[in-house]
């Protein structure tokens, strides 16, 4: 109790020590003369954005003391009133509205007062920030050809001279005040990726357009002149086979039976062919880069699917396949059931007589001498020896037939074999690369080395393996015991892969001009 008293009155000249009285002769300390409420310039005021202010307190005795979070300060944050229009205040940090966009031209109202003296009451006019330019820049290298995507950051300025980076533009808070347009390409995932069918582009340029949400006057257009010099890849598969299914395992044998064999696997599957490739390609002087280009057609002759693709000779290229499908594994061999174990030996009783020696109680009469004490006629005691008749028991032995029962059993049944493993599946054959053929034109024949064919078969499937043999079934109990049943053989297998593919023909033939290439021009 007296060390809580203690702890009382210890609270109370704390609480009047913060609240600025004087203990001795509890004489307060002058009254707050007047608050300035401040704000770093350098801090930038946007919306879904937050910024700190801090409130000096000037007293009539010349003191000051500053809120906390400011250099020094130690006034706590709920002695003063602050309303913000436009916001909200949390012990001086202010969140601005997202509702504030575009910002550019309007204001947050801010009214501070200490709560106790609300005559103080200063008000602070802030005129939210804005970007005066905005720059879209790649931050990797990338090729200018149709399809390829660009990793950018996006550099700001704003009206107080600050500078901002944005690098992660990709579901960013900060990309949310921007707008992201494009002109031949694609925006997706904070990423700019050129329009990928060239035909679709208007005089090789494609182009990012980036508006400010926060200052609608400010704008950026990121623009890529294509040069085509890309090294393009077309690829073609023909479908894997599917692998074959592995055998069932056989069910075990009942009492002293076999067990069932396992079930062979299944084989794969043939990998598929790889398509038959048609290439055509023509050279033009394209007016607008004025520079020769490459225009290269592709077909897929199975399925129809066209491709087509400008390419710079000045570092362009095209690498074109048609590869066999994969084929199947085999299945797994089935594993072979355990045989099942012997049954006991058949049990009886058989039963006999026998003699046996007992001790039977026998009650016999015995005379004993005792001494008994008698008294004569003067009165005196005397002992005298008299004869007297006794019963005891005794013990003799007695011959008696009885009755005896005595277990007995055959022989224990013979355990059954385990069951034989499946063999395992043979894989299947890798599918043919599919043939290619590039048709070149006179003036393009010349750079026929910078389309380059493949045609590869696919791999074979890899064999199964065998199952295993299913376990001997133990022998039943018995006199004497049962023979525990062999285990099963292994299934039979194939060890290593089926064939593959064969490769497809490269051939490469002369075509006349086919292409007349017009530039795509603008709506």
């Amino acid at each position: 109790m007296k060390q809580n008293r203690i702890f009382r009155i210890a609270l109370v000249f704390y609480l009047i020590s913060g609240m600025g009285c004087s203990v001795s002769g509890f004489s307060f300390t002058p009254k707050m003369d007047s608050i300035q409420i401040v704000f770093d310039d350098q801090q930038l005021i946007l919306p879904g954005e937050s910024f700190r202010i801090g409130i000096i307190s000037y007293y009539k005795n010349g003191k000051i003391r500053k809120t906390v979070g400011m250099s020094g300060g130690n006034a706590w944050w709920w002695r003063y009133k602050v309303d913000v229009s436009g916001g909200t205040n949390f012990s001086g940090r202010i969140e601005v509205n997202e509702q504030l966009v575009p910002s550019k031209g309007k204001y947050l109202d801010i009214k501070a007062y200490p709560r106790k003296q609300p005559e103080l009451a200063k008000e602070l006019l802030l005129p939210l920030n804005y970007e005066t330019r905005i720059e879209y820049r790649p931050v990797t290298g990338f090729d200018k050809a149709p399809g390829t995507q660009i990793k950018g950051e996006l550099l700001t300025e704003f009206n107080n001279g600050q500078k901002r980076i944005c690098t992660n533009l990709r579901n960013s808070r900060e990309a949310d005040f921007f707008q992201f347009s494009v002109d031949g390409g694609l925006w997706k995932n904070g990423r700019f990726t050129i329009e990928p069918d060239f035909t679709r582009i208007v005089d090789h340029r494609a182009a990012l357009i980036v508006n400010s949400l926060r200052n609608e006057s400010v704008a950026d257009t990121f623009t890529v002149r294509l040069d085509y010099k890309h090294a393009y890849d077309l690829h073609f598969r023909g479908s894997a086979g599917g692998a074959g299914l592995w055998g069932a395992d056989g069910s075990s044998g009942s009492s002293g039976n076999h067990g069932y064999h396992g079930q062979d696997g299944q084989n794969g599957e043939s990998g598929s062919d790889g398509p038959e490739i048609g290439v055509w390609t023509d050279l033009y002087r394209d007016s607008v880069l004025n520079c020769d280009l490459l225009y290269v057609y592709a077909q897929n002759l199975w399925s129809g699917e066209e491709f087509r693709y400008l390419i710079n000779p000045d570092g362009g290229k095209l690498d074109v396949s048609s590869n066999g499908g994969s084929g199947g594994s085999g299945g797994v061999g089935g594993r072979g059931g355990n045989g099942g174990d012997g049954p006991e030996g058949e049990k009886w009783i058989e039963k006999h007589i026998e003699k046996r020696t007992v001790k039977k109680p026998v009650t016999k009469i015995v005379v004993r001498k005792e001494k008994q004490k008698k008294t004569d006629s003067e009165g005196k005691e005397y002992e005298v020896e008299v004869d007297v008749e006794v019963a005891e028991t005794v013990y003799v032995d007695e011959v008696i037939e009885v009755v005896v029962e005595e277990v007995k059993q055959g022989p224990g049944g013979d355990g059954g074999n385990g069951g034989w493993g499946g063999a395992g599946g043979l894989g299947g054959p890798g599918g043919y690369g599919g043939d290619i053929t590039l048709y070149f034109t006179a003036d393009a024949m010349p750079y026929r080395h910078l389309i380059v064919a493949h045609s590869d078969g696919g791999s074979g499937g890899m064999h199964g393996s065998g199952g295993h043999g299913g376990s001997g079934g133990r022998g039943g109990n018995g006199n004497p015991n049962g023979n525990s049943g062999s285990s099963g053989q292994w299934g039979p297998s194939v060890a290593g892969w089926a064939d593959s593919g064969h490769h497809g023909q490269i051939r490469i033939q002369s075509t006349e001009e086919f292409f007349y290439y017009q530039t795509a021009q603008g709506q």
